[in-house]
């Protein structure tokens, strides 16, 4: 007769391997993408080892510690040391190219973590892998010592990750207003996204690690907790699988020009503020969906800095602003005058999707197109009527 515990997968365990699969499959799906690869594949094995590391609850709940106890040291599952890091190595390359620097020392913690839990996993004794050996080291160095100091390490690693990412998108959004008039359809704002559940998993985390420091933790009670936290994984995968579809300007390609300012030694050249707003404006260069600060300069045999500093301080506006500001007036005078879909008026005016044109419309005259048409039918309907004899 077999006594031996038979491996049965509850509603527990379904429940997990519900939410993985989505968050491993969306890792999948952008370590194979080819757009702005160096900046998804980081993500992706950052959604893909997230998912791995909920395998102890998942086959804890089924009942697999109690048929295989040396999977306790599996180094699938304990790779929270990664995450962070490799958050901070997909913002970069996201946002900024080129080198990593120092941020590859990040990675070292993980490659740490991983190595030790190799190590724990193969201890050899009476045989390969369930030793009283094992059990020993457990009891003696693993629980005592490792593991108070990988709950720290993963919580300070991983609110310091959080803060560089927020820091870093900070200073992408000034590039972007500087240097690009489609700012709008590169703003990361599911870079938003991901700190807010960064910040959401690290207050789980935390307080789990906390809690199991000071009483044992069963599966059961810290299920609800887990299964929230991939749920948000799982979130944030969807969000960046959706967005990153097209190559986001760099910030070390094409560094944003400094905001100079009037007292600055280094003098414009004669009309140059004339120029660009003539170029812009009166050559309709607005028009064109791509236009960069770059292009600009390129046609008017300048440098970016100094297109920059025309618009800065001759018009008092940034580049994205005052492009976009030409395409408002443009739309609105579509608005006024045709009778075609938003959509076709959005694309005359050089925006990209309706969702942006919506976006920057509003951001400008305070209401949205389809309101600012009915108001303008409206006007004109009254003003009609109070001419009628």
């Amino acid at each position: 007769m077999n006594d031996a515990p038979d491996l049965i997968m509850n509603w527990r365990s379904a429940m997990m391997v519900m939410v993985v699969l989505p968050l491993l499959l969306c890792g999948l799906i952008l370590l194979l993408r080819r757009v702005e690869a160096r900046a998804a594949r980081p993500l992706g094995l950052f959604l893909i080892l997230g998912g791995l590391s909920m395998g102890p609850q998942i086959i804890g709940f089924a009942g697999a510690y109690q048929i295989w106890p040396w999977l306790t040291f599996c180094p699938l599952f304990f790779v929270d040391l990664w995450l962070g890091p490799l958050l901070v190595i997909h913002a970069h390359n996201l946002m900024r190219g080129g080198p990593l620097g120092w941020r590859r020392w990040l990675l070292l913690p993980g490659l740490l973590q991983t190595a030790y839990y190799t190590g724990a996993f193969l201890l050899p004794g009476d045989g390969l892998f369930d030793t009283p050996a094992k059990w020993a080291f457990n009891d003696a160095f693993h629980l005592p010592y490792i593991i108070p100091m990988e709950s720290l390490l993963g919580i300070g690693l991983f609110g310091f990750s959080i803060v560089l990412i927020w820091r870093g998108r900070g200073r992408y959004l000034t590039f972007l207003d500087q240097t690009q008039s489609a700012a709008r359809d590169f703003d990361p704002v599911w870079l938003r996204n991901l700190i807010v559940a960064m910040s959401i998993g690290l207050t789980i985390y935390a307080g789990l690690e906390i809690l199991s420091l000071a009483v044992a933790l069963s599966y059961p009670a810290t299920f609800p907790a887990l299964l929230l936290l991939t749920s948000v994984l799982t979130w944030v995968g969807l969000d960046a699988a959706w967005r990153l579809t097209a190559p986001f300007p760099k910030m070390d390609i094409a560094a944003p020009a400094p905001r100079m300012t009037v007292s600055d030694n280094h003098a414009l050249p004669d009309d140059l503020s004339a120029r660009v707003r003539s170029a812009i404006i009166d050559q309709r260069w607005y028009l064109e969906p791509r236009l960069t600060i770059s292009d600009v300069a390129r046609r008017l045999g300048t440098n970016e800095s100094y297109v920059s500093r025309a618009l800065n301080q001759s018009l008092g506006d940034s580049f994205n602003r005052f492009v976009n500001r030409a395409r408002i007036d443009h739309a609105k005078a579509l608005l006024e005058t045709g009778e075609g879909s938003i959509l076709s008026m959005a694309m005359d005016s050089g925006f990209n999707s309706k969702a942006t044109f919506n976006r920057v419309f509003k951001t400008f005259t305070h209401e949205t197109p389809t309101q600012f048409r009915n108001r303008r039918r409206a006007s004109d309907l009254q003003s009609e009527a109070s001419q009628s004899p």
